[in-house]
This record gives C-alpha cells, structure tokens and sequence, in this order.
C-alpha cells in the first residue's frame, strides 16, 4: 500500500459459508496465486463495502 508500500494481510473467511451460495463469486483458476490475487483486487475495488476492523485498520493505516 502506499505511501511505504506495506503488506495488505486477507485472508479467508473460514466460516461454513465462505464462498459458497452467499453471492461471492468462485474463481476456479489452476494457480492459486491468480486467484488470490484477483480475490483482493475484487475485494479492495468495493473497499467502501468493507466492514472487517481487521482489513479497515491495515487500509487507515496506510493512508496516513
């Protein structure tokens, strides 16, 4: 993130419903890696709809 490039730490949800019939979108690529990183780009283009205090904090943070 900017301005000193820190890490953005997501990691799944592991609740029974994670990604599945909740309206989440299931990306079924080979590479793991494209997938997460297509995950947290869906995720952070929709960052006014976060409500994670986790995720929130590490965003406020880096907006300093």
């Amino acid at each position: 993130m900017e301005p000193d490039d820190a890490y953005l730490c997501i990691v799944p949800s592991r609740g029974k419903s994670a990604g599945r019939g909740d309206g989440k979108v299931f990306l079924p690529f080979e590479d793991d890696r494209l997938s997460l990183i297509l995950s947290k780009a869906f995720l952070l283009a929709a960052d006014s709809e976060i409500t994670d205090e986790t995720i929130l904090r590490q965003i406020k943070r880096g907006a300093r």
